[in-house]
């Protein structure tokens, strides 16, 4: 029967330092045959080991060829090797390798899911398998309740699980006792007369002596090549099998046993992380509320609207009003009037002049006393008030009081004092006053002027606009006026003051998605071993990526979860104790501030998963394998 695999001058050193290298394997060529079980024997540090590293694909660094079937495992791509360890090879180590977290059967069934088998096929074949090497009893126990005889027999029944052509057995009974042993190499031998090729790797001349082939190597050569009682094998040539690959529901099962297996670290890490994201969560909605308070409790028609007005007594253009409506938030631009200078008062024997008479449309300071303007009133401040009062009077003894109004020129206006304000301008000091527009109008068609249209009233179509209407007004060169623009200081005042908690939690943010990539870190060392083990049963380094990025997202969807959760309590908790208000302060009802939070925290995890799973797919399969 012709070779199926050879090795043809195979060469293996280690770099020592930066310019000394120990060799391993000097010149080792050889041929195996199928049905052949082969003993590998050597001395400790002869090479043998390494040389099973390389005939399983996990070692890659040598020179000389390893030919499969007429085919050189050198021309290989990275995903036909994965293959090759899928498919054409299966490995059973001297340390067993099972995998703590999974049941005797998944430790089988984890080969096949490498290969993307289904699932129910993955279960019969492992059944019958572990039927096979007599552990079909102890399908539903942990590793750790085996002993370690039975921990090989498993071991074995995961090497046979792909239906491979070649077994490598190193120093499958080197930890068992004399009965185990036996009990191992007789399955070994048993699976060599199914037409397979074993080759065993050993230091035991016992174990040598059960093999149909014993091949010697001594300080990385190979010694001495003799056969001993052949084995009759069933051989039977099949076409190579292409190897599927691992299904995504697998890989997300297994990245969530792995989180499952730290279960306590992991929520305490969800739960300290969870804070940073309920925290901006909190504060979105906090913001949404006050907002939603100030345009239900303190914003009318009136507050929606800003005022600007032209110096002297100018009129507003008709582009300039077109200018001004055409911004983005203005729903209308309407032309009044302010008369600066231009009105005299008189109140039995005291006469003046009024800074400005302005007509009462828009916004207007509240009273302080009486009324705000109403029809034929007079509506003053409190300079002008103190001007209409006796020494032993109060400002708000002017209210009722009647005033005489005019231009100069033509008939006078009486009107009754209804209310006075506080006067918060820069020219508060003097007499100003408002009244209804028809009044202006009568003084100037007394004094046969035209009245100007020199004050505008804006106004915006929410208070989400307020702030960035006065903005643009004032970048136009506009002074606006009127109590209103104190109220867009305080929407401003809303959105800095989010801005910065934002900010704030933003930083938490940065310090969980720290936490994260430490814990998956640490994940990544502690199941170092089990990386090499998947690495070894055909596992490609993508899907060892994609593994620790599953259960980086999966941590991320538990921290969302926490964190809406948690803001939801505190948002019904604040709730109920200002209920006072008659408005929710934090508005729990915006549901994309959750999904939001929720969606952060997985985008975070993911994130911060990337370099701790690119450090796992990186990983030397072979290293991996030696980590205790």
């Amino acid at each position: 029967m012709a070779a199926y695999l050879q090795l043809a001058n195979i060469k293996k050193e280690y770099n020592i330092s930066r310019t000394e290298t120990q060799k391993v394997l000097r010149d080792i060529s050889v041929e195996f045959k199928p049905g052949e079980l082969v003993a590998l024997l050597g001395e400790s540090g002869s090479g043998k080991s390494t040389l099973i590293n390389i005939l399983g694909g996990l070692d890659t660094n040598y020179t000389g060829s390893v030919i499969l079937n007429g085919e050189f495992l050198k021309d290989y791509t990275e995903r036909q090797m994965d293959d090759y360890r899928k498919k054409r090879v299966g490995m059973i180590f001297q340390s067993y390798n099972l995998i703590s977290n999974m049941t005797v059967l998944d430790n089988v069934k984890i080969a096949m899911k490498m290969s993307g088998v289904d699932e129910n096929i993955q279960t019969e074949r492992a059944v019958n398998l572990l039927k096979v090497v007599k552990m079909d009893h102890a399908a539903a126990k942990m590793p750790n309740q085996l002993s370690g005889g039975q921990k090989q027999r498993v071991a074995i029944a995961r090497a046979l699980a792909n239906n491979p052509e070649i077994i490598l057995a190193d120093e499958p009974t080197g930890a068992l006792d004399k009965e185990s042993a036996e009990l191992v190499m007789l399955i070994l031998k048993k699976i060599a007369e199914n037409g397979k090729l074993v080759i065993v790797v050993t230091h035991s001349e016992k174990v040598a002596s059960q093999c149909s082939r014993v091949v010697r190597i001594a300080d990385g050569i190979i010694a001495h090549d003799e056969k001993a009682a052949p084995i009759k094998s069933k051989y039977r040539p099949r076409r190579p099998v292409r190897a599927g690959s691992i299904r995504t529901g697998n890989i997300m099962a297994l990245s969530w046993n792995n989180l499952w297996r730290s279960r306590r670290r992991s929520l305490l890490v969800a739960i300290a992380m969870s804070i940073g994201i309920a925290a901006v969560i909190l504060i979105l909605s906090l913001s949404a509320g006050i907002t939603n308070y100030v345009n239900e409790v303190l914003i009318d028609d009136d507050s929606l609207r800003l005022e600007i007005e032209t110096e002297d007594e100018e009129d507003f253009s008709n582009a300039e009003i077109r200018n001004i409506k055409n911004l983005d938030g203005v729903s209308s631009a309407e032309a009044s009037t302010v008369s600066r200078n231009n009105v005299f008062y008189s109140y039995e024997s005291i006469d003046g002049t009024l800074l400005t008479l302005t007509a009462a449309e828009g916004t207007f300071p509240e009273a302080l006393y009486g009324s705000t303007p109403s029809e034929g009133g007079l509506y003053i401040n409190e300079a002008l008030a103190e001007e209409l009062c006796l020494e032993d009077e109060s400002a708000e003894d002017a209210v009722g009081k009647t005033v005489l109004l005019s231009m100069g020129e033509g008939e006078s206006i009486s009107l009754a004092v209804s209310g006075v304000y506080e006067d918060s301008s820069s020219y508060s000091q003097l007499c100003s006053a408002y009244a209804e527009k028809s009044i202006l109008e009568a003084l100037y068609a007394s004094a046969e002027r035209d009245m100007p249209n020199n004050r505008l009233i804006v106004s915006v179509e929410s208070s989400s606009y307020l702030s960035a209407v006065r903005e643009d007004l004032e970048t136009l060169g506009y002074t606006v006026t009127g109590e209103n623009a104190s109220l867009g200081d305080i929407m401003s005042y809303i959105d800095l003051g989010t801005m910065v908690l934002t900010a704030v939690g933003g930083i938490s943010l940065v310090v969980s998605a720290i936490m994260i990539f430490i814990v998956l870190y640490i994940s990544v060392i502690e199941r170092t071993k089990e990386i090499g083990v998947l690495r070894a049963i055909g596992g490609s380094k993508g899907n060892i990526k994609t593994v620790f990025l599953f259960e980086a997202g999966f941590l991320g969807a538990i921290v969302g979860g926490i964190a809406v959760a948690l803001s939801l309590l505190i948002a019904v908790i604040v709730n109920v104790s200002t209920a006072s208000l008659g408005v929710n302060i934090v508005a729990y009802s915006y549901g994309l501030y959750y999904f939001a939070g929720l969606a952060l925290s997985i985008l975070l995890s993911v994130c911060a998963g990337i370099a701790p799973a690119s450090y796992a797919a990186a990983l030397d399969p072979v290293e991996s394998l030696r980590r205790e």
